[in-house]
């Protein structure tokens, strides 16, 4: 998860405090949408990839990043799991 850390973090650099950064991935997979994911997601990427996003390493970076609680803003489902939309705000320059 170091590479999505990092460029999560130069998203947040390119942003001035005010703006938004917005994201649309995988994340916390959930029910029916996590038994999509382990079958579809999983087994092409493989668990290592792909665990931390299911289990929400992208709700928890974004909120250090943000300093606030940051939850998806929309759940999408689709045929291979859950796409989370999230909208943080840059709130200091970095």
């Amino acid at each position: 998860m170091t590479g999505k850390g990092e460029g999560i973090a130069a998203m947040f650099a390119a942003v001035r405090p005010g703006g938004e950064v917005h994201i649309a991935d995988y994340a916390s997979q959930r029910g029916i949408m996590r038994a999509l994911f382990r079958l579809t997601v999983q087994q092409i990427d493989g668990l290592v990839d792909t665990q931390p996003n299911a289990d929400g390493a992208i709700e928890a970076i974004l909120s250090d990043r943000s300093g606030t609680p940051i939850e998806a803003t929309r759940v999408i489902p689709t045929p291979t799991g859950a796409i989370s939309l999230f909208k943080a705000e840059q709130t200091a320059s970095v």
